[in-house]
């Protein structure tokens, strides 16, 4: 324990740069819990399976797409009218946020990470509005000093632009920087190649060599912290 409280008590030796979905936003249960409240709203007076649809939502919404074309499979699978396909795109552009959670743990990771004296940003693919205001509903930005998406700046991971967009907002750079993400080839790769720290976001117990860390939950990322990484 005191160690820790020393190295919270001295600036860190590092920076850190997330992704957002699927690292701190548990985005299947985000989804799973919006497709549950259509099913008992816009949806509810028509004869669906509840677990047929609750289940080609989430793969749907988890295929890189537009979510134009998410509604449109939906629509033709399920049979929706083309007016209430544009509704519910409509609808969800607009509250899917209210819906996002968290993973279990991240916020007080974050804020352990931030009263540590590390500067935190997020660099993640998808439509800036609706990648913000994720941020926002999940309480993700008070910690973040800077949010890179691949829709504000024209450029998405696993492109080294956008990594080096997000390298450059840090006010150090004579610090060593990690990237924590979920993905091997849109967050791992590249930010090796950048001579980045990898730490990767996943049930897989087998790392490929350009992972330096891997973690499961946030549980076990804050010990891997406070036990290799702060002395990185």
């Amino acid at each position: 324990m005191s160690s820790v409280m020393r190295n919270q008590d001295k600036e860190s030796l590092l920076n850190i740069i997330f992704d957002l979905d699927d690292t701190l936003h548990d985005k299947s249960a985000s989804l799973k819990t919006y497709a549950e409240c259509l099913l008992n709203t816009a949806l509810n007076n028509l004869d669906l399976s509840k677990q047929q649809f609750v289940s080609e939502f989430v793969a749907q919404n988890n295929i890189i797409q537009p979510k134009s074309h998410v509604f449109r499979t939906l629509a033709e699978r399920f049979r929706f009218s083309p007016h209430l396909e544009r509704e519910l795109l409509i609808a969800f552009d607009s509250s899917f946020h209210e819906f996002s959670v968290p993973f279990d743990g991240a916020l007080s990771t974050l804020s352990m990470l931030k009263n540590s004296g590390v500067s935190i940003g997020c660099i993640t693919n998808g439509r800036d509005f609706f990648q913000r205001a994720k941020i926002r509903a999940l309480g993700f930005d008070q910690y973040f000093d800077f949010t890179i998406t691949s829709g504000g700046v024209g450029v998405k991971k696993p492109d080294a632009r956008i990594f080096e967009m997000g390298l450059g907002n840090f006010s150090r750079s004579d610090k060593k920087v990690c990237f924590c993400g979920d993905s091997l080839s849109s967050d791992m790769a590249p930010a090796k190649t950048l001579g980045l720290i990898t730490v990767w976001k996943t049930e897989d117990k087998n790392k490929p060599d350009y992972v330096d860390h891997c973690f499961s939950t946030f549980q076990e990322f804050d010990q891997l912290w406070q036990t290799t990484l702060v002395y990185a």
